[in-house]
This record gives C-alpha cells, sequence and structure tokens, in this order.
C-alpha cells in the first residue's frame, strides 16, 4: 500500500452503484482503490486481508447489510473508517450511531465525495501529528532524556551520558561521553535543577560534573579527574566547595 495515498474498499450488491463508484474514485489521484466487492460476505474477508484506511460501504444488500457488516467489524475489533453509502436517507441516524466516519446519498454527488476525501485526509494528518507527539512524549519519559536549548533549537540529553559541564555566563558546554561537545544557551543553575538528584556535584560555580565518572580527587591542587573509555578530563575545584566532595564520597 502505498503510505502517501487513501486505500479504498468499496461493498455494494449492486452493480451500477459499484462501477459508479469505482468510476469516481479513480478519478482522484489521492485514493487508491484496493478491491470493489458485491456483498457483505466478500467485503469482510477484503478489509481482513488489506486493511484499507476507508470503506465505502452499501446499506441495503441482500443478505447481510451493511449496518451488520459493521457490528461484525466492531464485534471482530477490527478498527477502520466507514463511509455509508445508500439511497435511503432513513438510515443516516443508524449510521451516526454506528459512528460512520460520513454518509452519501446515491446518486453520489463527485463534490460531496471530494469533500470526503478531504475530510479523511485532514483527519488522518491530525491522527498521525496526535501519534507522534505520544510517541514523543512516551519516549522522553522513558528514556528521562532532557530538553536542553541551543542557538537553533534544542537536543535531547541523557543524563547518565554527560560527563561534566562547563558554564560561561548565560552558556555551557556539555561534555558527552560519545564524545561531542554541545553549547548550549542555559545557565549552569537551570541545567542543575533538570538533572536528577545525587548522581551531579558542583566543583565550582560554574562546573557540575557526573559523579559516575568521577576517578581521583586532588586536595592540593584542588581538581577532580573524571574518566570515561579511556579519556581523562581534568576539573578544577573551587576552594568553598572541596569539602563537599568528602561529604559526599564518605557518605
Amino acid at each position: 500500500m502505498l503510505s502517501n495515498k487513501i486505500s479504498t474498499i468499496i461493498i455494494d450488491d449492486e452493480t451500477d452503484g459499484r462501477d459508479i463508484m469505482q468510476t469516481l474514485l479513480k478519478k482522484i489521484p489521492e485514493v487508491q482503490l484496493m478491491a470493489v466487492c458485491d456483498g457483505a460476505e466478500s467485503g469482510i474477508v477484503s478489509i481482513l486481508q488489506l486493511n484499507p484506511d476507508l470503506i465505502f460501504l452499501d446499506i441495503q444488500m441482500a443478505g447481510k447489510n451493511g449496518i451488520e457488516l459493521v457490528k461484525e467489524l466492531m464485534n471482530l475489533q477490527v478498527s477502520t473508517t466507514v463511509v455509508f453509502v445508500t439511497a435511503y436517507d432513513k438510515y443516516a441516524i443508524q449510521a451516526i450511531k454506528l459512528a460512520a466516519f460520513d454518509f452519501l446519498l446515491k446518486p453520489v454527488d463527485p463534490d460531496e465525495l471530494h469533500a470526503v476525501i478531504r475530510k479523511f485526509q485532514a483527519k488522518k494528518l491530525n491522527s498521525l501529528h496526535d501519534s507522534k507527539f505520544d510517541d514523543l512524549v512516551k519516549h522522553l519519559k522513558q528514556e528521562n532524556r532532557i530538553r536542553v536549548n541551543t542557538r537553533c533549537g534544542f537536543i535531547l540529553v541523557d543524563p547518565s551520558e554527560i560527563i561534566y559541564i562547563q558554564a560561561d555566563g548565560n552558556y555551557s558546554e556539555i561534555i558527552l561521553s560519545s564524545q561531542k561537545k554541545e553549547i548550549v544557551t542555559q545557565h549552569l543553575g537551570a541545567l542543575v535543577e533538570m538533572l536528577p538528584g545525587g548522581k551531579f556535584l558542583k566543583a565550582s560555580r560554574s562546573s557540575l560534573i557526573n559523579l559516575a565518572y568521577l576517578r581521583k580527587v586532588d586536595r592540593k591542587n584542588r581538581e577532580c579527574t573524571l574518566e570515561c573509555d579511556g579519556e581523562v578530563f581534568k576539573v578544577h575545584i573551587s576552594r568553598d566547595l572541596i569539602h563537599s566532595f568528602d561529604r559526599i564520597l564518605n557518605s
């Protein structure tokens, strides 16, 4: 199935109804007609096999009618979008109760059909955006990544990959375990609030280290040594914070 097209199925027990609908749909470039079915039974088989985006379904059919077909799809927990097509507008209320996407009266007006297609395109686009946003939020929650601003936008950073942060006023340089360095447009205080407590320690007013990478503290020279994948980093410790290292490391 082409992802940029709306896959459709026609289900109608009348030859004229199928032929007219098929002709109209083939004139719409955004639509891909997957199957044309002459009744409910063949329609259900095609729906289960092809999983179409949109079904144009006649209501008044011999044997199982369109409304009964939709009820069966509900029982099978098949999620699809149905447009009822019929010459009998008395079925409109039943269609609405069954949460039909739309309703077309025979003979089908081409303009009304185009309006249904446009309506579905808008629904599909909104659903896609909602789905992508939900996936993003879920992913962020699962990964516990933080969003930090850059000059051009933002990046997502896993706190466990931060070796240390060196700040300079309203800008900060984040040194990552991937050997990347990211310049972000946030001061150190803002970053501290975003990071998990107990895993980071301020070495000075302008630097913050990840304790997971701490290997050595030199009290005499007031510096600490961080190591990641064999690479060594030296970070200065301010006089008033040297004792905080003792408290943390001895706790």
